[in-house]
């Protein structure tokens, strides 16, 4: 905490509160007079001209994220699509952001507009600066999350701002790979960067850069997505600059006003459709550090009043050891759910609905975290479970209208498994990757048909899954197996998604060190509609696994039961070192499914048997199935399957209790 001799006033608003709160723009941004915003625009497009060009600054924001994936050539940036391209108007309101990482553009606004009120007199906003930053309390998930910031100028204006924010594989910390789940508080992590000027005039500033890579253990990795960043920028910023120029600065800024509101009267108009109510849920972190397996409660409340939602997490526990997240961590997170269930026609434009949210979330909680609470693992636990609870009271809210019901999607964050790794390469040469098969996570069920199996995460469309031969290629890995696993979407009437299991050892390599960071290992965090939850994800090993034996009989595994080895289990916040004959399998949880089991067409559970994605015995137990085994394949019995339902009814209601008066 700032004591008064640090203090810096700031053009009316004190610095070191946002460093410890977190930053919360005002209404009106105190901006030094120095710098002068371009805000003349022109009202009256005609139909063509404003399609022309909303679909021009989508491309141009879309070329932005491929001149990253092609100059950084990290996995995070190319496999995982770990990362946001925005266009933001001259005040930092986003225009677009693109169909990468949802997470990262709401907090570009505040970035941006941090940048506004603190840097525009010292050292001061000028054309071809870029500003580097990766703050959570002023605008990030976590500190792995890097903001490059451009203004882009016209006649001396500030026309409109660029941003693009990219997960670095390693940028300090106590743990390779930065996501430090044993941190106590922030300093066991890595420095938090306020907005500091990283390119200056053009010219990137050597001084800034020598710095930054001074704090990765892969600083030549790092060195690629530092170029990659400033890369995208520059070429989207004379992109930007080209089309004023054939089309005019009024003209260009009148479409992104127009792209913004129609974006805020499509958000009104779905409100509009939904009476007013709140909604209320909680979850529970498992453990606050590696070494606690203690339960703390996160809760959630929304109000939705005419047509505003507002948010507060009112019960939600102090702030504590690793899992904690900042205003910024979750004001990103609503995009997350609001983008695909509100917002899926505008093109990813979801400013105008963020007009209309109201953040009463109160400080020094898990899912608002003041300085110096560990922050590190926010994007992958606490950003993670607070998405899951914003799809449970947005679910809950949509299903109260025939208008909105069929656009709900049950949870498709239900926990994550975060393996960071690292060790010494087949040739001798230090490696480090975020395991991207992170990405094979399943959706939950919605009301008009069965989740998917391992769709990816709905709020990162273009985070692709990377083959296995990518990450032996990459990695001196070996795989054993990657397939979908058996009864781990939640029962029912739509069933919801399975996730992926995953094994592999090391390989050409003596050792490969890993730290999980994630949720979801003791009980997913989804809420399922009247159907059942989905299975808790695992991280397990092996340890002196006979993998050579498998491979002399030219068979491969495809369970850990098959080795004669002890299994251990891990906790989601642990890390451990596993060696050449160790092998390691990963489990995502699995998603919820929607309405009563017993309701579901037996013909889907027989051919979900046959397919494998549910077992004979689930399809007795939750769905009340069973199946005729005399034939080549499995058919449904009919007059089993009336009996078996029958009973299933039979024994909720004998198994109910009437509450009590008042309760």
């Amino acid at each position: 905490m700032a004591t008064d001799d640090t203090t810096d006033e700031h053009q009316g608003t004190n610095v070191w509160e946002d460093f410890s709160e977190g930053y919360v723009p005002r209404d009106e941004l105190d901006i030094h007079p120095s710098v002068t915003l371009h805000d003349e625009t022109e009202g009256d497009l005609d139909p063509i001209t404003y399609e022309v060009l909303r679909h021009r600054l989508w491309t141009i924001n879309q070329d932005h994220g491929g001149t990253i994936e092609n100059v950084s050539g990290s996995p995070v940036a190319y496999y995982g699509g770990d990362f946001q391209p925005a266009i933001l108007k001259e005040d930092g309101e986003v225009v677009f952001n693109g169909p990468y990482v949802q997470l990262f553009s709401p907090v570009a606004e505040l970035v941006v507009k941090w940048i506004l009120e603190n840097r525009s007199d010292n050292p001061g906003i000028e054309p071809g600066d870029i500003f580097l930053s990766n703050d959570p309390w002023v605008g990030a998930t976590h500190q792995a999350d890097v903001f490059f910031a451009a203004p882009v100028f016209h006649e001396g204006e500030i026309f409109c701002w660029l941003t693009n924010t990219l997960h670095q594989y390693d940028i300090g910390g106590q743990n390779a790979g930065s996501f430090c789940p044993g941190a106590d508080d922030v300093f066991d992590e890595p420095v938090p960067i306020p907005p500091i000027k990283a390119v200056e005039g053009g010219e990137v500033r050597e001084d800034v850069r020598q710095m930054y890579l001074r704090h990765s253990r892969l600083p030549n990795m790092v060195r690629l997505d530092f170029n990659a960043q400033v890369a995208g920028l520059q070429v989207t910023r004379e992109n930007i600059k080209g089309i004023i120029d054939e089309y005019g600065a009024e003209t260009i800024k009148g479409s992104m006003d127009k792209i913004i509101e129609d974006s805020e009267s499509k958000f009104i108009d779905k409100l509009e459709k939904i009476p007013d109510g709140t909604w209320r849920t909680r979850t529970y972190e498992e453990g606050s550090k590696i070494g606690n397996d203690e339960l703390f409660e996160v809760t959630l409340q929304m109000e939705k009043d005419g047509n505003n939602l507002i948010f507060k997490n009112e019960g939600t526990e102090e702030n504590v050891g690793a899992i904690n997240l900042t205003y910024a961590g979750f004001r990103t997170a609503l995009s997350c759910a609001i983008n695909p269930m509100m917002m899926w026609d505008q093109l990813w434009v979801h400013s105008g609905a963020y007009r209309h949210i109201d953040i009463e979330t109160q400080s020094g909680t898990i899912s608002r975290a003041s300085h110096p609470s560990g922050v590190s693992c926010g994007a992958n636990l606490a950003a993670i479970l607070q998405i899951s609870l914003i799809y449970d009271v947005m679910t809950r809210m949509l299903v109260t209208s025939d208008d909105t019901r069929d656009d709900m999607i049950l949870d498709p964050v239900s926990g994550i498994s975060v393996l960071s790794q690292a060790g010494m390469d087949q040739w001798g040469n230090p490696f480090g990757t975020m395991n991207m098969d992170v990405m094979g996570v399943p959706w939950g069920a919605r009301s008009t048909r069965d989740g998917m199996d391992v769709a990816g995460y709905v709020y990162s469309p273009r985070g692709p899954l990377p083959n296995v031969e990518q990450n032996e290629q990459d990695y001196p890995m070996l795989y054993m197996y990657r397939y979908n696993a058996t009864d781990y979407g939640g029962p029912g009437e739509n069933r919801g998604g399975s996730s992926m299991q995953t094994a592999w050892k090391p390989h050409k390599t003596q050792a490969i060190q890993t730290v999980v960071a994630g949720s979801g290992g003791i009980k997913p965090n989804t809420s399922p509609m009247a159907g059942y939850p989905g299975a808790p994800g695992s991280v397990r090993m092996v340890e002196n696994a006979d993998f050579d034996s498998h491979l002399a009989d030219r068979s491969m595994p495809t369970s850990l039961d098959e080795f004669d080895s002890e299994v251990t289990e891990y906790h989601t916040k642990s890390e451990f070192v596993q060696t050449e004959p160790d092998v390691v399998e990963t489990q995502s949880p699995g998603a919820g499914g929607y309405g009563d089991p017993i309701n579901r067409d037996p013909e889907k559970v027989c051919s979900d048997v046959v397919k494998g994605t549910v077992s004979r015995e689930s399809a007795r137990k939750y769905y009340g199935v069973i199946l005729d085994e005399d034939g080549d394949e499995p058919t449904v019995d009919a007059d089993a399957t009336e009996r078996r339902r029958e009973e299933i009814v039979e024994n909720r209601l004998a198994e109910s209790t009437i509450p009590a008066e008042g309760e």
